[in-house]
């Protein structure tokens, strides 16, 4: 067994998953370091009132406003209640309406993770950016240094998530149908995030005297572990503030029927963004590549790895 000095540092993973996908994608990247004998603790987060899945439609639409709340928080519990506060924190997060799941900012706002290397890991459809870049000032906030993000999604064509995964929160169906592929992460993608977990442990296991941020940083900017698709990032970035006003502006309203209705003419805008926006996007990375590339770049850099990010070259 070897001695204080020289055994690796320890890992605890806290995550929140309603459909499990999220924790399929967390044991592909954390299953490589407890064969390499990183000591690795798995937390549990649970809303005393759980969230429903699959979700209701009225309810999937209707938290849109408290999602995109940035004081919004829940009581929740933790599965152990107490564990080894690690030395690096693994914490995994959905995306709800371009904004980290909300029992994920209630965790945030606990003091776990005063003092600590935080790797991010979110599993979603394709817009994580937006989401990345809150939950770095939240991590910040709680007294946390984030080391970067990993980023693992559905990698089919946009239109096509849009219906699959649709169809799986709502109806809970993941499987493929009619000439659609089944809905979220796939093996491949997870094959990647099980590589990238194998050089983590290699990372963990091997002396080193930089710091274990750099040491961290550095494989996720070398592997890309958060590749970029640059016209989706775009469009998530814009959306984001767009998404915060109607969030506002829904909140204000004093009566369900209210908040109903302009909830209502939310998802129409959203729909016609996003028949009408993506395109726009794509046709401008296309005509100026280099200068779209180079804006998104910019203003993902701090969630990505404390190397720096790299981004491709475009939609997959």
């Amino acid at each position: 067994m070897p001695d204080a000095a020289s055994a690796p540092p320890t890992v605890t993973v806290y995550s929140y998953s309603q459909t499990g996908q999220l924790d399929e994608v967390l044991g592909a990247l954390t299953a490589p370091l407890a064969k390499a004998g990183v000591e690795v603790d798995t937390v549990t987060v649970r809303p005393v009132t759980p969230y429903p899945f699959p979700w209701p439609v009225r309810r999937f639409f209707g938290i849109f406003g408290e999602a995109v709340d940035p004081a919004a928080r829940v009581p929740y519990t933790l599965d152990p209640p107490t564990a080894p506060p690690g030395d690096l924190v693994v914490l995994g997060y959905q995306v709800w309406y371009l904004a980290p799941s909300i029992p994920v900012r209630s965790l945030l706002d606990s003091g776990h993770l005063a003092g600590r290397d935080v790797l991010g890991v979110v599993a979603c459809r394709n817009m994580w950016y937006s989401a990345a870049l809150e939950f770095r000032r939240l991590v910040e906030a709680a007294g946390g240094r984030l080391v970067g993000t990993v980023a693992a999604i559905d990698t089919a064509p946009a239109g096509v998530t849009f219906v699959t995964t649709l169809r799986w929160l709502l109806a809970g169906r993941r499987g493929p149908f009619w000439r659609f592929p089944a809905a979220g992460v796939n093996e491949r993608e997870l094959t990647r995030v099980r590589d990238l977990g194998e050089e983590l442990a290699a990372v963990l296991t091997t002396p080193a005297a930089a710091p274990l941020a750099h040491r961290v940083g550095d494989l996720l900017h070398r592997r890309d572990a958060a590749p970029v698709e640059v016209p989706i990032a775009a469009g998530d970035l814009l959306a984001g503030a767009a998404f915060g006003w109607w969030g506002r502006r829904i909140r204000q309203r004093r009566t369900a029927g209210g908040r109903a209705l302009l909830t209502g003419a939310f998802v129409g805008t959203l729909a016609g963004a996003i028949l009408l926006g993506l395109p726009v996007l794509v046709a401008a990375h296309a005509v100026n590549r280099g200068a779209l590339s180079r804006a998104v770049h910019r203003r993902l850099a701090p969630a990505l790895a404390a190397a720096g990010p790299t981004v491709s070259a475009g939609p997959r």
